[in-house]
């Protein structure tokens, strides 16, 4: 058994730190209304999954690059060398008839774009800049409507 006792939650699909916790807002809005905000927010991103009676809604892998550079003489005259990046973010929903919560979290991985290490993604910790930002584009749907 892993010792998890400096997590403050266990999630059901992934793993996450505790740092996570501090991008829930709770809104005085029912459920229906959360729900239809958040879906509003996500815009044209992909989605991976929903689930309304879990309340959970997961999008799913967004490919850029990542503010890495590679570190070579050659890439470094030639082109802008930089590592790419991919995202998903996360949402749990959970209210009732009065009020609703959603808590926001992101999964952030980077791969070099050279070599052997351009076949692997591997995970990095979360800025917390897209975790807010979705709490602030949901607040702004709920507030004009």
């Amino acid at each position: 058994m892993l010792d998890r006792s400096s997590r403050n939650q266990v999630q059901d699909d992934r793993p996450t730190d505790s740092q996570s916790s501090k991008y829930t807002k709770t809104f005085n809005e029912d459920f229906e209304d959360m729900w239809s905000a958040v879906l509003m927010s996500l815009g044209d991103l992909p989605l991976d999954k929903i689930n309304k009676e879990k309340g959970i809604i997961k999008t799913g892998w967004v490919e850029g690059f990542s503010q890495r550079k590679a570190r070579s003489i050659v890439t470094d005259q030639f082109l802008d060398d930089y590592w790419k990046e991919r995202y998903r973010i996360t949402f749990r929903i959970s209210g009732n008839n009065l009020m609703s919560s959603v808590k926001v979290s992101c999964q952030v991985q980077e791969k070099a774009r050279g070599g052997s290490a351009a076949y692997r993604w591997e995970r990095k910790k979360s800025t917390g800049e897209r975790e807010e930002e979705a709490l602030l584009r949901i607040e702004e749907i709920l507030t004009e409507g």
